[in-house]
C-alpha cells in the first residue's frame, strides 16, 4: 500500500536527488512545519505530495531569498510582476503532470558552468535577459530555435546547438519568477489577501483532461479488437470498474488490480475488471504480485495484526495500525497453498523487521526472488517454489533501491536494478551462489532517478522505466536508449501505478483524483485511466 508517508518519503528522496538540494537543518524543520500546515488545511485537491513538498520548500527558500535580496534591481524585477502573471506561474505548478522540471536534452558541462556564472551575474549584477521565455501549448510547436517551455509537463525545450547567454538567462529568469510567485502567492493566500485560485486550477485541469479524452476517443476509435494484444499498439483506456486499487501487476495474459483485501482481474485492453480473489482478513494490502507460467500467483502482503496479539513480533506500524509481512502462494484454481511468514523469517535470519515486500519474480526453475523494504545489506531473498527460504543475495559493492526493478530478461535470467552512490545499472542473479553475476553499470544517463521496471522488451533484451522515462537496452551495448523522455509522459508520473506486459509494452494507471477515508487516501475509480505504451524500437 502506498500510503501518504510512503509516497512522501519516496518523493522527498526523488526530489533531493533531482534537485541536489543541500539545506541547513533549520530549513528542513521549516519544510516539515509547512507540510503539516498544508496537510491540515485540506487544500491539496489535485496536487500530489511531491508538489506539496515543492511548494513548502519554495516558500522557505524564497523567504530566505527575499531577505538577502530585499533591495536592488532583482527585487524590483520580481515585484514588477502583476498578480495575473504570478497566478499563471502558481497554476502552472499545480497542474503540471510532472512534479519537477525536465529538459529536452541534458545541459552540456559548458552550459552548466556558464549557467552558474550567469546566475551569479543575474543575482548580484542585475544582468537580465532581453526577452522572456517562449511558452508553447504543444511540444510540436517547438521548431528547434531558441528556448521554449511546455507547462503541461514542466519541460524546457532547448536547441541542439549550445545555448547563448541570452537563452540561458531566459531560463534563469523564468525559474526565479516562478519561485518568487510561489512565495508571494502562498503568503497572500495565508494572510487572506487573495483566495486560493481553485477556479483557475480547475479550469486548466479540465482543459488538460478534455484534451486527453479527445485523444482517447480518437485513438480507441481506430483500434480493432484484434489489435489490443499487438506489442506495437498504444492504447488510452478509461477505467470503468469500481475497485479503489493501489497497485497493478501484469499476469501472463491479463492485468491484476490490488485493493484493500481484494484482487481484481482485467483483460488486456479492457477498461473493466472483475473480482478475482478476496479471501483475506479485513485490512490486508497486496504490495507485490507475480504470476508464473503455471498460473501460480505469489502475493506480498501486509496483514493487519490483532490488537491483542502479544507475540514477540512487534509488527510494523502504519497509520497507527500494526501489520505483519507475509508471502502467500495461490494455485491456478485460486486456492491458497502456502503462507510464508516473511516477517518472522527476516527477524530470525537478520534481526530486522521489514515494512513490506516490494518486488517478486519467479524464474523457470521455480526459484522465487523477493525484495523486502529496509533490508539494507540484503538485495534479495531466494525461496524455492513452495516458499521455503534458501539463501539471500548480498553484495559488498552494490545496493538496490527498495522499489528498484526486478524482472526476467529475454535470456530467461533474473535481473535486478543495482546502484552505488552515483552510478546505476542492472545485474543478473545467480540463485545457486546467492550473488550478482553479470554487471552492466552506467547504461543510463548520469543522474537518472531509479529504474522501477526491469523487464524483457518487445524487440530488445530489456525495457526499463523510471522517473526519467522509458529506456530500451540490449546486452553488450554501452548505453540504453530513452525511447520516451519524461517530458513526453502520457500522464502524471507522480504516484502512477505501472507494470510491464509480457509483450514488452508498459502499462500505466493514472488517477487524477483521490479521496480521504480517515488516515487513508483512496483512488477514485472513475478518474483512473490506463495508458499502454509500446517499446518497439522501429
Amino acid at each position: 500500500m502506498k500510503n501518504k508517508a510512503d509516497q512522501l518519503e519516496q518523493d522527498l528522496f526523488r526530489m533531493a536527488q533531482r534537485e541536489k538540494m543541500i539545506l541547513p537543518e533549520t530549513v528542513y524543520k521549516e519544510v516539515d512545519d509547512k507540510l503539516s500546515e498544508i496537510h491540515r488545511s485540506k487544500r491539496l485537491g489535485r496536487m500530489t505530495w511531491k508538489r506539496a513538498v515543492i511548494l513548502a520548500a519554495a516558500l522557505v527558500a524564497m523567504c530566505s531569498l527575499t531577505v538577502t535580496a530585499a533591495v536592488g534591481a532583482l527585487q524590483r524585477r520580481m515585484e514588477a510582476m502583476n498578480e495575473r502573471e504570478m497566478e499563471d506561474y502558481f497554476v502552472q505548478i499545480y497542474t503540471s503532470r510532472l512534479g519537477a522540471d525536465n529538459y529536452s536534452r541534458p545541459l552540456t558541462d559548458t552550459e552548466r558552468e556558464r549557467m552558474g556564472r550567469l546566475r551569479t551575474s543575474y543575482e548580484e549584477e542585475a544582468v537580465f535577459p532581453d526577452r522572456t521565455l517562449t511558452m508553447i501549448s504543444d511540444p510540436e510547436e517547438y521548431k528547434g530555435k531558441g528556448v521554449a517551455f511546455y507547462k503541461d509537463t514542466s519541460t524546457f525545450f532547448l536547441p541542439e546547438e549550445s545555448m547563448s547567454d541570452e537563452e540561458l538567462l531566459e531560463v534563469i529568469d523564468f525559474v526565479y519568477k516562478r519561485d518568487y510567485s510561489l512565495q508571494a502567492m502562498n503568503q497572500k493566500i495565508e494572510e487572506g489577501e487573495i483566495p486560493f485560485p481553485e477556479q483557475q486550477i480547475a479550469q486548466q485541469a479540465a482543459q488538460q483532461e478534455a484534451a486527453g479524452e479527445k485523444e482517447t476517443r480518437e485513438e480507441n476509435a481506430a483500434v480493432p479488437n484484434d489489435m489490443i494484444r499487438n506489442p506495437g499498439q498504444e492504447l488510452t483506456i478509461p477505467y470503468t470498474g469500481d475497485l479503489e486499487f493501489q497497485n497493478i501487476a501484469a499476469g501472463q495474459n491479463c492485468i491484476f488490480l490490488t485493493g484493500e483485501s481484494s484482487i481484481h482481474k482485467m483483460e488486456i485492453g479492457s477498461g473493466d475488471s472483475e473480482l478475482f480473489f478476496d479471501d483475506f482478513e479485513t485490512g490486508t494490502y497486496v504490495n507485490a504480485m507475480y504470476e508464473d507460467k503455471k498460473g501460480n500467483l505469489y502475493l506480498g502482503l501486509n496483514v493487519r495484526m490483532d490488537e491483542n496479539d502479544d507475540s514477540a513480533y512487534s509488527g510494523i506500524t502504519i497509520g497507527g495500525v500494526r501489520y505483519k509481512t507475509w508471502l502467500w502462494i495461490l494455485n491456478a484454481d485460486r486456492e491458497v497453498i502456502r503462507k510464508v511468514d516473511i516477517a518472522s523469517l527476516l527477524e530470525q535470519e537478520y534481526g530486522v523487521q521489514s515494512r513490506m515486500i516490494t518486488r517478486i519474480v519467479v524464474d523457470e526453475q521455480g526459484y522465487v526472488y523477493v525484495r523486502a523494504a529496509f533490508l539494507w545489506d540484503v538485495l534479495l531473498l531466494i525461496l524455492d517454489e513452495q516458499g521455503n527460504y534458501i539463501r539471500s543475495v548480498t553484495s559488498e559493492e552494490f545496493n538496490c533501491h527498495d522499489l528498484g526493478g526486478l524482472g526476467i530478461g529475454k535470456d530467461g535470467r533474473v535481473y535486478t536494478q543495482i546502484q552505488t552512490k552515483d552510478r546505476m545499472g542492472i545485474a543478473s542473479v545467480d540463485p545457486v551462489k546467492g550473488a550478482l553475476d553479470e554487471i552492466y553499470m552506467d547504461i543510463v544517463p548520469e543522474g537518472t532517478i531509479m529504474l522501477d521496471i526491469v523487464a524483457a522488451g518487445a524487440d530488445t533484451d530489456f525495457v526499463f522505466w523510471g522517473y526519467d522515462g522509458i529506456f530500451t537496452y540490449n546486452l553488450g551495448e554501452d548505453k540504453a536508449v530513452n525511447v520516451l523522455p519524461a517530458y513526453e509522459a502520457p500522464c502524471n508520473w507522480e504516484g502512477v501505478m505501472y507494470c510491464a506486459l509480457p509483450d514488452g509494452r508498459i502499462v500505466f494507471a493514472d488517477c487524477s483524483q483521490y479521496r480521504n477515508e480517515g488516515d487513508k487516501i483512496k483512488s477514485v475509480p472513475e478518474n483512473i485511466t490506463f495508458y499502454y505504451k509500446s517499446t518497439l524500437t522501429d
